[in-house]
């Protein structure tokens, strides 16, 4: 069991806490002060989105680390898919002791793996995934989705600030975020302590997947090595 050791887990654009849930769960089982901010316009409503730019969405996530801080003697970040962007953006201003970010996009919409999954819900008739990118197609207001791009472009360029220990983390069969995006992230990265692991079989909402726990323990062992460093 850990002593007084904070973590942000920051679930994705257009998601919510069910993202994150696992990791979250299981961290708490372990000591960890868990916070999980909801981004502000994430309400599953399209228009809560519009007016909302990213500024907003680091801001939502500020607020519950200054919390975190006020009662943690270190801090972990933990983000998901474009919270993993918002991390960055979170090191890059405050001191944070460890950062992980979970399928976090540079390049986005893996293209092979679309079509594969098409073919495969074809295959099983099951058609999850058909349903799941015809809902997503009008889920978003255009102002979000330009204020997606927005902090991924200002994101990019403040990769090479963060200086924290950080363990990049990335499916193999992401259809949402390109696999090269982490190794992006990983050249780029300033910490002399970082590491760089891939996941087979996880998708893109990899703390959903039959991954989960594998992740989720290296996620703690990584912490481990911080916390006994």
């Amino acid at each position: 069991m850990v002593n007084n050791i904070g973590c942000l887990l920051i679930h994705g654009f257009g998601g919510d806490y069910g993202e994150i849930r696992y990791l979250a769960e299981y961290l708490d089982t372990k000591g960890y002060n868990i916070l999980c901010p909801s981004l502000k316009g994430h309400t599953e409503r399209r228009r809560d989105l519009i007016g909302v730019d990213y500024t907003d969405w680091i801001r939502s996530a500020e607020e519950d680390l200054l919390k975190l801080k006020k009662n943690s003697s270190r801090i972990f970040i933990v983000g998901f898919s474009m919270g993993g962007l918002i991390g960055i953006n979170l090191c890059e201003k405050h001191a944070i002791d460890g950062l992980v970010t979970l399928n976090t996009p540079v390049y986005y919409w893996d293209i092979k793996n679309i079509l594969k999954n098409i073919i495969e819900d074809f295959r099983t008739k099951d058609f999850q995934n058909i349903k799941r990118y015809m809902a997503s197609s009008g889920k978003f207001p255009m102002s979000a989705l330009y204020n997606f791009r927005k902090l991924l472009s200002i994101t990019k360029g403040k990769i090479r600030q963060v200086k924290c220990p950080s363990l990049i983390v990335q499916a193999k069969d992401d259809d949402t975020v390109r696999m090269r995006s982490a190794k992006y992230i990983f050249d780029r990265i300033a910490s002399r302590h970082k590491n760089l692991k891939y996941y087979n079989n996880s998708g893109h909402i990899i703390l959903n997947s039959p991954s989960a726990r594998e992740v989720s323990k290296d996620v703690e062992d990584f912490f481990n090595q911080l916390i006994k460093s």
